[in-house]
């Protein structure tokens, strides 16, 4: 990924887009967020801090609202008590105060198991690119 991609994808303005490319644009910040997160994880290194993400798996928040079948998708998901958000709070709160998670790890919110990186946004170089490239947009 370049740099111009991560200045593009960190929230300079994109324009009008499609349906198709605004899972795009998601699966890019989902990334992002787990880029940045590790990278910020090695700067908090011997402060005390960290930093941890995780991926919250599927749920049904309204992302999507604008396709001409979500409502029904919706419904019928919530009748079915898929993809609920309370689901992975549990989760949530203890990779936020469980102080034996490595920082800078990526978890799964089902199980708290550690993930790898997507492959494009592993090493040291992107992910310190990415966290200045976001220092920069302030």
């Amino acid at each position: 990924m370049k740099v111009a991609e991560l200045r593009h994808a960190a929230g300079q303005p994109v324009g009008e887009y499609t349906r198709r490319e605004s899972s795009v644009h998601y699966g890019r910040t989902k990334l992002m967020a787990i880029v940045f997160s590790q990278e910020l994880a090695r700067r908090l290194a011997g402060t005390g801090g960290s930093a941890v993400c995780c991926d919250s798996g599927f749920d049904t928040t309204g992302l999507g609202r604008e396709l001409p079948f979500a409502g029904l998708l919706e419904k019928t998901l919530r009748g079915l008590r898929i993809g609920d958000p309370r689901r992975g709070a549990g989760t949530i709160t203890r990779l936020a105060t469980d102080d034996t998670l490595a920082s800078g790890g990526y978890y799964s919110v089902r199980d708290a198991q550690p993930l790898d990186c997507p492959k494009s946004g592993r090493g040291a170089e992107i992910q310190r690119r990415l966290l200045d490239e976001t220092a920069r947009l302030r």
